[in-house]
């Protein structure tokens, strides 16, 4: 989940949900948002100052060691051999898969297209219930092995997390309201792709779920959230499927996790009517075409606009724009809608 300055896999209701519930681990996991948040901030205010050399992307992982630092001690580089570790190894494996995908597919140079090193950072904290982007690296945590385990291990979870990255340098869409929706939905959009081409599967043939390898036996529910059945994935999942149930209250930063369910289920839709290629062409170029305080309509614009260029460019079929106005209007989304 991203809040106004960073950006964590399991939403705050739900680890809220769970403290109520005596879970220590996840009241601690609450505790160090704000730090986060402070560190997101920062690499969002100094974007357009950086100054870089483009390089290739190349891979470092870190051993936290259980502590709440980052970089404390480097055990895999990139063309390192494989370490004793396995979640050293999981996450190098992982974060390599998800670069390579948006390069291959793509031609993107790591997130921000000039090379960023990909950082990540394991064994994070005490039975850390969380995964998070801070805008310059990766950290996951352990999990406590009764709601959560380790999320360096799951594909999803780093295509997740990794994806906010590629939309911080792309789009930089706001993290509040539609906007705020979009940008988890973009998240949600390619890790449920990448984790279906790292299986080998068809769209028929997948589950739709996002976290569900990090969820433990106690956890209430099969995963964190559902593309194909927003609002089915556990006992604490709100996701709306339709513009009729669109959540308009203050929380969540104006419902960002809860109403990007909404746009996450018309792309299931319209992977289910043109495939996984050719949506994903879709998807992408519309993330590349958005800007920081765009709407659903503005989406729904958009990706109608990037489906006939495509179509008329012959890289996608001709069929692909009614797909994504029916599956659009499907969930009660149009350009016109407020």
């Amino acid at each position: 989940m991203c809040t106004k300055h960073h950006c964590l896999i399991v939403p705050p209701h739900i680890l809220e949900a769970l403290a109520k519930q005596g879970n220590l681990a996840c009241k601690r996991t609450l505790n160090d948002t704000q730090r986060i948040m402070q560190s997101r901030y920062r690499a969002l205010n100094e974007l357009l100052y950086r100054t870089y050399t483009e390089t290739g992307g190349e891979r470092s992982v870190y051993d936290c060691k259980n502590q709440y630092g980052q970089r404390l001690s480097l055990v895999r580089k990139e063309g390192g051999k494989q370490v004793p570790d396995r979640v050293v190894n999981a996450a190098y494996n992982a974060s390599g898969f998800v670069r390579d995908y948006f390069r291959d597919t793509f031609q993107l140079n790591s997130m921000d297209d000039r090379g960023m090193p990909v950082i990540s950072n394991v064994h994070y904290g005490v039975k850390y219930n969380n995964a998070y982007w801070d805008g310059d690296e990766m950290t996951y945590g352990d999990g406590d092995g009764e709601q959560f385990s380790n999320f360096a291990e799951a594909m999803d979870v780093v295509a997740h997390e990794l994806t906010h990255g590629v939309t911080q340098f792309l789009a930089n869409l706001e993290y509040q309201g539609q906007s705020g929706a979009l940008n988890e939905h973009f998240s949600d959009v390619f890790a449920t792709i990448i984790k279906q081409k790292h299986l080998n599967q068809s769209p028929s043939e997948a589950d739709w779920l996002i976290g569900d390898t990090v969820v433990s036996k106690n956890f209430p529910g099969k995963a964190i959230r559902s593309l194909k059945d927003p609002g089915t994935a556990n006992d604490y999942d709100v996701q709306p499927a339709h513009m009729d149930h669109y959540y308009t209250g203050s929380s969540d930063n104006q419902g960002v996790h809860i109403n990007s369910g909404i746009p996450n289920r018309a792309f299931y839709l319209t992977a289910m009517a043109i495939g996984m290629e050719d949506v994903a062409k879709i998807w992408f170029e519309s993330l590349r075409t958005l800007w920081r305080t765009a709407s659903f309509p503005d989406m729904v614009e958009v990706a109608l606009g990037v489906s006939e260029r495509l179509s008329a460019g012959g890289s996608i079929q001709k069929n692909a724009r009614d797909a994504v106005e029916s599956s659009f209007n499907a969930v009660g989304l149009t350009p016109l809608t407020v």
